[in-house]
Parts: structure tokens; C-alpha cells; sequence
């Protein structure tokens, strides 16, 4: 039972995380594919950012540390490149 309990856990925390990447990358398309006034698309936008970040907060919370300390390692070196670049244009 406690296999399967993981399991589902798991399986729930890598869903969740892939939808807050998918829902970030729904945001940036939105004001394109929309022909709407500026608050809706606002409203719309900020919506899908709240649900993007909880998403994201609940996988971490499901698939703990170990996970999260995965994920900031592998991002790491895109920031610190990212940085660099900022630092020396």
C-alpha cells in the first residue's frame, strides 16, 4: 500500500510540475492568441501565473526535497550564464 501511495505521489508531483512549465509557456502565447481588451488578457495572464506557481509549489511539496534540490542544480548554470551575459552588455 505504501508502494503505491509513493507511486501516485510521484506520479501526481511530476504531473503537477510539467503543468506549471506548460501553463508559463501558455502565458507568453495568450496575449497573441487573443482578441480581447487589455484587462481580460490581464485578468487572464495573472490567473494562469497564480495557477502556474501553485502547481509548481505543490510539486515540490509532493516530490520533495531531493527533487527540489535536482531542479536548482540544473537550472544553476542557465542563470549564472544568463547573469554573466546581463553583467558584461
Amino acid at each position: 500500500m505504501s508502494e503505491r501511495l509513493s507511486l501516485t505521489k510521484r506520479s501526481l508531483g511530476l504531473l503537477l510540475f510539467w503543468s506549471s512549465w506548460l501553463l508559463w509557456g501558455v502565458v507568453l502565447i495568450v496575449p497573441f492568441m487573443l482578441d480581447s481588451d487589455a484587462a481580460t488578457i490581464a485578468v487572464i495572464v495573472t490567473s494562469l501565473l497564480v495557477a502556474a506557481e501553485v502547481c509548481f509549489a505543490a510539486s515540490l511539496l509532493l516530490l520533495g526535497r531531493p527533487f527540489c534540490h535536482a531542479v536548482k542544480a540544473k537550472l544553476k548554470p542557465l542563470w549564472q550564464r544568463i547573469s554573466d551575459n546581463n553583467a558584461s552588455g
